[in-house]
């Protein structure tokens, strides 16, 4: 696929060719990631039970997408992203307050998701085999994600809707395992590490944990609904379908790997921290265990 060469230029009609389910599929598949599970965490970590948790994310991943999600409307009809289209109604030099913020929130999230998936990475490869925590293994797993994500940002649109047709489905597939595999393990009880409410009284935490871990989802995509929606034809679709399914595409791409994020937390005990509980917790594979049973075997031949 060739680099993106459009930037915050307006997209030709021509070149319009994507819909509603590509926006879904971007908006599922590119937020299945640690990045956003890890916000998930975050609610029991404030002492919260299993149902306040999940009570609190859904009620402010809704709330937020309402009010999120009409936004996707104005780069359907200006063809450029957001940050440009608000030039229209703060001027040139107003706009930079969208692009700053704009640029805020990638690298927020892209130093989060280096930082998660660098250690879960790191801890799953210590486990299977042996690789040790240390600085110039922390530095190369962070460089090759880093990497990973520079290229996403090159390539750009096409790409990444590729790459988000193929991971809705098969990472929704592995959250599913996931379930099943810590299940057994599950409790909807407060996690007692967590050391009681935050804040001290059950409201105000769960207050907090609405906003953390559910408003801040839609919020985040201020922002970032036009990179995917001017990319869309009004001429093809109408505002009305496009508008739904940004509402489907946020409220599921945000719901799904965060719930997941809270359920692993209390199945894994995850109060302080998560990664490394979560890994800590997950089941061995049975090629891990004969690889383990082989180790002593060929020491005990040498001896």
């Amino acid at each position: 696929m060739p680099i993106e060469q459009r930037g915050v230029d307006t997209i030709p009609d021509g070149e319009r060719t994507s819909g509603p389910r590509d926006l879904v599929s971007i908006l599922l598949g590119s937020n299945l990631c640690l990045g956003v599970i890890i916000f998930g965490w975050l609610p029991p970590s404030f002492g919260l039970g299993w149902w306040a948790s999940v009570s609190a994310i859904v009620a402010g991943t809704v709330i937020g997408t309402l009010f999120t999600a009409p936004l996707a409307l104005v780069s359907l009809r200006t063809a450029t992203n957001l940050s440009t289209s608000s030039g229209a109604q703060f001027g040139v030099r107003g706009r930079l307050v969208g692009s700053v913020v704009g640029l805020l929130l990638a690298l927020g999230y892209t130093a989060l998701t280096v930082w998660i998936g660098g250690d879960v990475m790191l801890m799953v490869l210590g486990r299977l085999f042996g690789v040790p925590a240390d600085g110039v293994s922390y530095a190369l797993v962070y460089a090759v994600l880093a990497a990973a994500t520079v290229a996403g940002a090159v390539y750009g649109y096409r790409v990444l809707l590729a790459m988000s047709r193929v991971l809705a489905v098969g990472m929704t597939a592995l959250l599913l395992l996931g379930v099943l595999a810590y299940a057994p393990h599950f409790t909807t009880a407060a996690l007692p590490d967590a050391g009681g409410y935050l804040l001290g009284s059950f409201w105000p935490t769960w207050f907090l944990a609405a906003v953390a871990a559910g408003l801040s989802g839609p919020i985040a995509f201020i922002t970032l609904l036009g990179d995917y929606t001017r990319y869309i034809s009004p001429a093809r679709h109408t505002s009305r379908r496009v508008l739904h399914a940004t509402w489907l595409g946020l409220v599921l791409g945000l719901l799904v790997p965060q719930l997941f994020g809270t359920f692993t937390a209390y199945a894994a005990r995850a109060a302080t921290d998560y990664a490394g509980p979560l890994v800590a917790a997950s089941p061995p594979g049975t090629w891990s265990r004969c690889c383990c049973r082989r180790r002593p075997a060929r020491s005990a031949t040498r001896g």
